[in-house]
């Protein structure tokens, strides 16, 4: 990723399970990940790269969606929250679940 200059990936159904917490590392960047554990397949992940100032973020439990999320600093400017979101079909996106990763 870094030779294409990507700073931050966000990854959906990303199959990863609890068992395995190394799986997908990528040098160079932090990997943070919500894995689904009620069944197969679905799961989050958002990568950034060590040299920017993220933090990750606690998302309350969802109803419908799966998501990751981290807070980037940037000098100068206001903090951003970044999410990779799962709504896994046929599903309904429910506003609640647009809510609960904002502050």
């Amino acid at each position: 990723m870094s030779e294409y200059g990507i700073d931050i990936a966000l990854i959906q159904e990303t199959f990863l399970k609890p068992n395995r917490p190394r799986a997908c590392a990528i040098a160079g960047y932090v990997q943070l990940r919500t894995d689904r554990t009620y069944d197969r397949k679905g799961g989050t992940a958002l990568y950034y790269s060590r040299s920017l100032h993220c933090c990750p973020i606690k998302i309350p439990p969802l109803v419908n969606m799966e998501a990751t999320g981290c807070r980037l600093a940037m000098t100068g400017h206001r903090t951003i929250i970044i999410v990779s979101v799962y709504l896994p079909s046929p599903k309904p996106l429910l506003r609640s679940d647009l809510r609960a990763p904002l502050p």
